[in-house]
């Protein structure tokens, strides 16, 4: 009995050594597999050293944007497209974090958690699987020539679908030529960065859009008031200015000429908790997610503020950053009835359609969402020149953002189009490009026209 009893004990600790062990090797698996994977000795995927046979990133026209066998790497035959989604397809070294040559890696290698290393296509005897993407490779890269060189991006995205037609940021360089980056090189400083994606900045007026929302909800008869603007106004011993005196406006005059007394005013009244609330209901200080690409958030704190920097950040400044894609996602929403559609980039993987409709928040209600439309649309024709957008139906902001220390401000422009057959919003950002109305519309302008032909 006593040794019937020890080997039922020896067998039972086996047991449980034996499931610690699996248990352990799960954890591994799971917490280190695709380092295991992307390793260079990996010999199903590296030659020599060099990765071989991948699968190819395509355009949403079934332009090969990249391609990987016999160890080179290949990319689209025109400079310009090759430049213009430098941050997109990733250069050589792997240096773009956000490209999809980086965060789809184990797709385009062909290895997955339950099959390994796989042939997704029989035809294929060692390669990945091929990547069609959402954008538009031709428009990318006319945005980015429009971008003259600047510093900034350039987004558009189907606010029903969720899917980013178009993504280009600046400055950046021909993969296939690669510029030497060893030294101090002030004309490619972040070249690395998608700025779509991963920068934050002052958002100026744009973010006034945020303000009218919550002044919209949260102050009764707001729209039936008027505001008195001189040129400038104090706030606790700080001056407001405007760039003129607008004498008696309505919200919506108030938003058109972007007033920045009236706005001030509308911030005091609202106050800090009220203004940081709507801010952060449709999106600062949350970061999106972009098929699993992360964006870095825009921030809004105002527990601390003071009288004079509440103001200040219902203005749109302040300490306020906004993330370009994030506010684009905003701007779509205001076009789609108040309902935000999270943006994607990848269309299908392989024959397998990759993503449908981007996830659905709301944002806004649809009575606050249509308000908002029909002062964005009065923007542009009040304002920002009806012929300058024709034929878009063209609901915008503009912003002209300070940034201090005697450099010049960026220039935004973000918005949507009001027709069925284009449901687009888009975002423009410039670092350094003085007015929003001048720089960063006539990007929108020239892109967004291409876009609908």
């Amino acid at each position: 009995m006593k040794l019937l009893s020890a080997r039922t004990g020896l067998l039972i600790t086996l047991i449980l050594l034996f499931v610690l062990g699996l248990a352990a090797f799960a954890m591994q698996y799971f917490d280190s597999a695709p380092a295991w994977v992307e390793h260079p000795s990996n010999r199903h995927f590296y030659t020599d050293g060099k990765l071989s046979n991948l699968g190819t990133i395509y355009d949403r026209g079934g332009k090969a944007l990249l391609q990987m066998s016999d160890g080179g790497i290949k990319y689209n035959e025109d400079p310009a497209i090759r430049t213009a989604l430098m941050h997109v397809t990733g250069d050589r070294d792997g240096n773009v974090e956000t490209s999809i040559s980086s965060v789809f890696k184990s797709d385009l290698m062909g290895w997955n958690w339950l099959n390994g290393a796989y042939r997704f296509n029989s035809e294929q005897p060692t390669g990945g699987t091929d990547l069609t993407l959402t954008l538009d490779a031709g428009l990318c890269a006319a945005a980015y020539r429009e971008l003259r060189g600047r510093r900034g991006a350039v987004g558009v995205y189907n606010y029903q679908t969720g899917e980013l037609i178009c993504m280009t940021s600046s400055p950046s360089f021909d993969p296939v030529f690669p510029p030497d980056l060893t030294g101090e090189s002030g004309d490619y400083e972040g070249v690395y960065l998608n700025r779509l994606f991963s920068a934050a900045y002052t958002p100026g007026s744009v973010f006034k859009l945020v303000t009218t929302a919550a002044a919209l909800e949260q102050l009764p008869d707001i729209d039936k008031r008027r505001f008195r603007c001189n040129g400038e106004m104090e706030v606790e011993g700080n001056m407001v200015t405007c760039p003129a005196a607008h004498g008696e406006l309505t919200l919506g005059e108030a938003l058109a000429h972007s007033c920045n007394t009236s706005f001030a005013r509308i911030a005091l009244e609202l106050g800090a908790e009220k203004l940081q609330e709507y801010a952060e209901r449709v999106g600062f200080n949350s970061a999106q997610k972009v098929d699993g690409i992360h964006t870095i958030p825009g921030r809004v704190e105002l527990a601390h503020a003071g009288k004079a920097g509440l103001a200040w950040a219902g203005i749109g400044q302040f300490t306020n950053t906004a993330n370009p894609l994030n506010f684009m996602s905003l701007v779509g929403a205001i076009g789609n009835r108040g309902l935000a559609v999270a943006p994607n980039i990848v269309a299908r993987r392989g024959f397998l359609p990759a993503a449908s409709a981007g996830a659905k928040k709301r944002l806004l209600s649809e009575n606050t969402a249509e308000a908002l439309a029909k002062m964005m649309r009065n923007n542009t024709i009040a304002v920002y020149g009806e012929s300058n957008f024709k034929g878009l139906e063209l609901c915008a902001k503009s912003g002209t953002a300070e940034v201090g220390e005697g450099k010049k401000p960026h220039s935004w422009f973000a918005g949507f189009l009001d027709r069925s057959d284009y449901p687009l919003a888009f975002v423009v950002i410039i670092e350094g490009g003085g007015s929003g109305s001048g720089s960063a519309a006539a990007v929108a302008s020239a892109v967004l026209h291409r876009a609908v032909k």
